[in-house]
């Protein structure tokens, strides 16, 4: 596909009600989850794409190559005033602490490629943005009943076009991200190395935050990003071509959109007494109403973090014996009045 330069885009997806500027229609929970598959495609081309890129897929339709719109929900309509380059939904996600589930049965350089993904947007450092890797899990004990935001899987249950790599969904209007991220493992137009993996994983994931193509003229242009940039991770038609990552422009439309609320705590320390308790501290946060605690799930087998317990002050014990603690790990973050939730921070274990 030929690269244009165009406007920097943020577009995110559909789902349960339909709404303009002016008049919110209200759908019946039933009716949502009907085939819509004619009101989908009339409003996935009012929003300014063209009926020649939109692909039926059965269950779904394929547009711009890697955007995915579920016949069983409703795009959101835009203003009929707006001209195409102003053209944009108002969706995004409204917490910025995301949890990720790889399936296990992915080859492995595609989880290493989501995971190393997930760390390119956790490391830009003016974002609120943090993803971790997650699993279905519901403690025992009290803590908190988790299913992940993110799915990153094959897509056996959906096949892809051969030609296109992976394709992801977009934020929907309950604040949530992009559900779904399907990967091709029968990509073939190019050879794929873990570069071009790594790549294509960003770009989904900017998918699932909110971001569309950049060399598109569908959506908003972000307010202080360059009218073009060659250089976007969210450029459409470019699953073959290696990319560093996160261009300026991308990661001032991050910032921009997703600005840092809280700051992390620092100094985060764990300690075993030797016996059966464990302890962690940390720094207090300026503005911090409480800090959320994330244990790893070793013991039921799985792979992440969860939420296993929230506090007031800056510690946190609980009854570890000894020889539990080997690999068992623990992260915090520290939430605000507003809701506000900040970046994780891994503890240093002193054992």
């Amino acid at each position: 596909m030929k690269k244009s330069k165009f406007l920097l885009i943020v577009m995110v997806f559909f789902a349960m009600f339909s709404c303009s500027t002016d008049t919110i229609e209200t759908v019946e929970e039933s009716s949502v989850l009907e085939d819509q598959s004619e009101l989908v495609l009339k409003e996935i081309i009012n929003l300014g794409f063209s009926e020649k890129d939109i692909l039926d897929m059965g269950s779904y339709f394929l547009v711009g190559d890697d955007i995915m719109f579920s016949k069983t929900g409703r795009p959101q309509r835009t203003d009929d005033n707006m001209t195409p380059k102003q053209r944009r939904t108002t969706y995004l996600v409204d917490h910025n602490t995301i949890g990720v589930r790889i399936d296990p049965s992915l080859p492995s350089n595609w989880k290493t490629a989501t995971r190393d993904a997930m760390n390119h947007w956790n490391a830009n450092s003016g974002s609120s943005i943090f993803l971790y890797e997650t699993d279905y899990y519901w403690p025992y004990n009290g803590g908190f009943l988790f299913n992940p935001e993110i799915e990153v899987m094959s897509d056996s249950s959906d096949p892809l076009p051969s030609s296109t790599i992976a394709a992801a969904e977009f934020p929907t209007s309950d604040g949530m991200p992009g559900y779904r991220v399907r990967i091709n493992l029968d990509f073939n137009p190019c050879t794929l190395t873990n570069n071009l993996r790594f790549y294509n994983m960003i770009h989904e994931l900017g998918h699932c935050l909110t971001f569309a193509h950049t060399n598109t003229s569908f959506g908003t242009h972000i307010a202080g990003t360059p009218t073009s940039d060659s250089n976007s991770v969210m450029n459409g038609g470019t699953a073959c071509t290696l990319s560093s990552g996160l261009s300026t422009g991308d990661r001032t439309a991050v910032d921009t959109l997703y600005p840092l609320g809280i700051t992390a705590p620092t100094n985060v320390q764990a300690y075993h007494d030797g016996d059966e308790e464990l302890t962690m501290t940390w720094n207090a946060v300026p503005g911090a109403m409480s800090y959320k605690i994330y244990n790893n799930i070793k013991e039921t087998g799985k792979t992440g973090w969860y939420h296993y317990r929230t506090r007031t002050s800056n510690s946190y014990s609980r009854e570890l014996k000894r020889k539990f603690r080997s690999g068992y790990k623990m992260m915090v973050t520290a939430v605000d009045a507003n809701g506000n939730e900040s970046k994780m921070t891994e503890a240093n274990y002193n054992w």
